[in-house]
């Protein structure tokens, strides 16, 4: 199981994006899920943590979807109820802030299942 980061969607009808340029999206998107990898190993969890620029909620996977607030309202109910979903701040993306998202995950039952041995 992954953790998939989903700060802008390139495509499909509707394409958010975090700062309108993918260039930037790219690196803001790669800071926060190395900052994220890094705070999930320091846990003693293993997970593979994946900046998902192509998301589609058609394709479903048996992952942990980190999604930015802002990307929520375009993203089918059906899919919100049968997924792990943890809901971001868009800002913390942007500035590579993984507090909140280290919280969750480490509080509910999302990375219980992958403790490294």
């Amino acid at each position: 199981m992954d953790i998939r980061v989903i700060g802008d969607i390139r495509v499909g009808k509707i394409q958010p994006s975090l700062t309108g340029n993918p260039v930037i999206d790219d690196s803001l998107i790669e800071n926060y899920c190395k900052k994220l990898k890094q705070q999930i190993k320091n846990l003693g969890t293993l997970s593979d943590v994946i900046g998902d620029h192509f998301f589609n909620p058609n394709n479903p996977a048996n992952d942990i979807f980190l999604i930015d607030r802002n990307i929520m309202r375009y993203i089918p109910e059906d899919f919100k109820i049968g997924h792990k979903i943890i809901s971001i701040n868009h800002n913390d993306i942007i500035r590579g802030n993984v507090s909140e998202a280290i919280q969750v995950l480490s509080q509910d039952h999302f990375l219980n299942q992958r403790k490294a041995q």
